[in-house]
């Protein structure tokens, strides 16, 4: 075998007369899948303790275990698989796999690049991840600031650009013929056959302009943090794109002092308040020319943002969604690929503010969409010709992503929270009757994948208490095809964890709120317990759910150490909806504190919770919430704030004004929510934790912050790290956090 592997096929009719079965290589080798066996009983030390060392430490084991990835293909028959380190194509019912590519072959494509040696060659060769073309039959990758197409077949690899320049985003078209990227913020296509390279846009510029490519703004808070601002055609023959003019926002500046001198790093960020980006939607001919710009007008410039850019299946038309700066509206317009003015089919309002739906689906007498106008998230069939809402689900639960829509068969596939809000299940929506059919089983969460054809589904499912596994499902009935990963953690089975109790909490107005408690494994109802309180609050993002996470061994430990561990939602963060969220509209801060407080004068009624310690953390949106917390009430001893907004007009304004409205417009919403107008009432130990080159979360927040509490004559404690990001990571973050709650609560003395 060219790669070194035997398969050995041992069958009855094989064995020979001396009893021995003869050897012999496949044309396919197949590899035998298998796991570690669990230890033998000796070997083991059953229930430990979960400690620092094990989560943190440098021979901490893997106790979320390794699944298998799974990529459909697009016959509905076929996947892609990682196993041992080598990429197969897998009949997903039969298990049958075969060698996707052979490394051998690309080995031999790469070597016909004079730029790449035999070392550089084999190091590329033995990827097994991929930017592939849709038919899978080739990739391209970025070398050395260029651009490279890869058949899987042997064939030569092609050289597609010699520019200098980083060249990013690169996609190729549908039919595999051309690549489109960015360069230089500008927006180029090449094509594969002829290597021939047609700049759509030239006037992209630094800071300023830029063709393809998201401004940070839209990045962060609309696109879901991919910077692609391109959309292919389905006849692979324009793209849309948008234009960013960020020459109006203000510049931020950091500053890195790790160099000797000092770097300073600037980007256009826009405050809440601050001009948006100016935007435009064009679309261009892959042969170049002139582009072709929607018309925007019918919106003053400024005022507004494009949420979502889409195609039609034909590809004669695009769709896009307009919105007013603070999101209380939504226009869905279609244009043609010829530019010009669109046509408005409808606008969605609710109570509070519009989130974007995301994907539409055009059916022949308008389009299927998804909107919170009830209070809900849900489905409707909106007829263009007579101007009607139809709704397609409805009732007191959200769905949450859209996988299929088989319009053949008249059924939509959707992930949704009907039976649970605390976990996703995958339901089956007949479009004409409206009848709904639960395809996941049990009370786990479900992560699902559904084939191109909707025939099979992959349901990656957990619980609080198991890591995730895999099996593979049919789409007509949710029957077990076969499970493609069982994914044992064995170490898991060695941890003394104690049980978490999921809980409903009522509230002064009689809503009742999702918690969770976990007690120490030897837990003495006798015995006052300090308490450590968890949350993150941010609207419709709830930590209370079911699913394995590694965070509830991070609790486990702290139990260990002789607390309570106490996870609460405030109704804003529930997931229960929109209706639950718009609690918090116009005043961040408020309510999710009334519920908390209440939260904690519920637990505070038990016999065995010590009232005078309880602690809370949390980071960015809980870094806010545990910062506000401690200045606007008297409920807690110490607080964890990592990241934290500590006024509103430091954010940004797409995500602030959404639920905040503009500064201008809602002066006392912004004063009421501030942590810094307050910080003159800390009360308890404050730990403020912030990255110096956080891009989303500024440490401005931190410092004008740290400035109050020492204007006000306030003891707190601080620790800045240099070179992160907005997410803090490391030993030293996570011991020091460790060492707050102990030395805050006296527990390294009991």
């Amino acid at each position: 075998s060219e790669d070194g592997l035997l398969t050995w096929n041992f069958m009855d009719e094989h064995l020979g007369e001396d009893g021995r079965y003869p050897v012999s290589y496949l044309k396919e080798e197949i590899p035998l899948l298998t796991t570690a066996a669990r230890p033998v009983a000796e070997e083991r030390e059953m229930e430990q303790r979960v400690t620092f060392e094990m989560l943190y430490g440098k021979n901490a084991p893997n106790l979320n275990g390794k699944l298998t990835s799974v990529r459909w293909l697009d016959d509905g028959k076929s996947a892609l698989q990682t196993l041992n380190g080598q990429l197969y194509r897998v009949d997903v019912e039969t298990g049958k796999r075969s060698r996707f590519f052979s490394h051998k072959k690309l080995k031999k494509s790469l070597e016909s690049l004079a730029v790449s040696d035999d070392d550089e060659a084999t190091r590329l060769s033995k990827r097994n991840s991929w930017t592939m073309n849709p038919q899978r039959t080739a990739a391209v990758f970025e070398f050395r600031e260029d651009l490279y197409h890869l058949p899987f077949d042997g064939s030569p690899a092609s050289r597609l650009t010699n520019t200098s320049g980083l060249e990013e985003l690169a996609e190729f078209s549908p039919d595999g013929a051309f690549i489109a990227f960015v360069r230089g913020h500008n927006l180029h296509v090449v094509d594969v056959a002829s290597q021939t390279e047609t700049a759509l846009s030239t006037d992209g510029n630094g800071d300023d302009i830029s063709n393809g490519k998201a401004a940070w703004v839209y990045f962060e808070e609309l696109y879901g943090r991919s910077w692609k601002a391109f959309w292919w055609s389905p006849d692979s023959r324009h793209l849309a794109f948008h234009r960013f003019d960020s020459s109006r926002l203000p510049m931020f500046r950091a500053l890195n002092t790790l160099p000797l001198h000092g770097e300073i790093v600037a980007m256009r960020h826009p405050k809440s308040g601050d001009p948006n980006p100016d935007i435009q939607l064009g679309v261009a001919h892959v042969a170049g020319g002139t582009t072709k710009w929607v018309d925007l007008s019918a919106y003053t410039e400024g005022t507004f943002i494009v949420s979502h850019v889409g195609w039609m299946p034909t590809g004669d038309d695009l769709y896009y969604y307009v919105q007013d700066r603070a999101q209380t509206w939504l226009d869905f317009l279609t244009s043609s690929k010829t530019g010009g003015k669109g046509t408005v089919w409808f606008r969605d309002t609710t109570k509070a503010w519009v989130e974007s739906p995301g994907d539409a689906h055009a059916v022949e007498d308008g389009v299927i969409i998804a909107s919170e106008r009830t209070g809900w998230r849900h489905l409707y069939h909106y007829h263009r010709k007579n101007k009607t809402w139809r709704a397609l689900t409805e009732g007191s639960w959200e769905v949450r992503t859209v996988h299929h829509v088989d319009d053949e068969r008249g059924k939509i596939y959707f992930s949704g929270t009907k039976d649970s809000h605390l976990a996703e299940n995958l339901y089956r929506c007949d479009l004409h009757s409206g009848q709904i059919d639960r395809l996941t089983e049990g009370h786990n969460a479900h992560r699902v994948s559904l084939d191109p054809t909707g025939t099979y589904f992959t349901d990656n499912f957990s619980d609080h208490q198991t890591p995730s596994k895999l099996q593979l499902r049919r789409c007509d009935d949710g029957a077990l095809v076969r499970t493609l990963d069982t994914n044992p953690v064995y170490k898991l089975e060695e941890l003394a964890l104690t049980e978490t109790e999921f809980l409903q909490v009522p509230t002064r107005d009689g809503v009742m709120l999702e918690a969770m408690l976990i007690k120490p494994k030897d837990f003495d109802p006798e015995k006052r317990y300090p308490v450590w309180f968890q949350t993150y609050a941010g609207p419709h993002a709830p930590v209370v759910r079911e699913g394995w996470s590694r965070s509830r061994l991070s609790d486990q430990m702290l139990v260990n150490q002789g607390l309570i561990v106490f996870r609460l939602d405030p109704r804003s963060a529930s997931g229960k909806g929109a209706q639950s969220a718009w609690t918090a509209y116009r005043q961040l801060g408020t309510q999710e504190m009334k519920d908390i407080t209440d939260g904690i004068e519920w637990l505070k009624e038990k016999p065995c919770i010590d009232a005078t310690r309880i602690g809370m953390s949390g980071h960015s949106y809980g870094g806010y919430m545990t910062a506000y917390a401690m200045t606007h009430s008297k409920l807690f001893a110490a607080g964890i704030s990592g990241a934290p907004v500590t006024d509103w007009h430091y954010y940004d304004s797409i995500y602030t004004e959404r639920y905040m409205d503009t500064p201008q417009n809602n002066p006392d919403g912004y004063q009421n929510s501030s942590v810094i107008t307050a910080a003159k009432d800390l009360h308890g130990k404050l730990l403020l934790l912030h990255g110096l080159m956080d891009d989303n979360v500024h440490l401005q927040n931190a410092t004008q912050l740290i400035k109050a509490l020492q204007d006000a004559d306030k003891s707190f404690d601080v620790m800045v790290y240099p070179e992160m990001k907005h997410g803090l990571h490391g030993t030293h973050y996570q011991r020091l956090k460790i060492d707050f709650i102990s030395n805050a609560f006296g527990l390294a003395n009991e």
